[in-house]
Order: structure tokens, then C-alpha cells, then sequence
């Protein structure tokens, strides 16, 4: 656990290290977040609008 209560010790405030994704829909990339961290594995869109239209570009 690092001093702020996190669960990823290897994060210092370098955002540049945390693991990214693409998002299926619209291909934008996607850091981690500490709120996706139980389901980063499955995650495949970057945001509701991209969830809904279900891999169909719009960006």
C-alpha cells in the first residue's frame, strides 16, 4: 500500500508508467484509473457513448 492508500506501489506520480489501452469503439487510448483496477482485464471501452455504440466509430 503506498502512503496515500493505492493499491499500485510501483505508481510515484508518473502517469507516463501506468499500463494503457485502446478503446474498442473509437480507438482513443485509455490510462489506468484506480476506478477500473477490478476490472482493467475486461475494460474495452473508454466511456459510456463508445459502451452504447457498441463498436461503431465515431471518433
Amino acid at each position: 500500500m503506498t502512503a496515500h492508500g493505492g493499491s499500485t506501489p510501483s505508481f510515484r506520480g508518473n502517469k507516463a508508467s501506468l499500463p494503457s489501452k485502446l478503446c474498442a469503439a473509437c480507438g482513443r487510448p485509455m490510462s489506468w484509473r484506480r476506478h477500473w483496477a477490478k476490472n482493467w482485464g475486461e475494460l474495452k471501452f473508454c466511456s459510456e457513448r463508445c459502451r452504447r455504440s457498441n463498436g461503431k466509430r465515431h471518433g
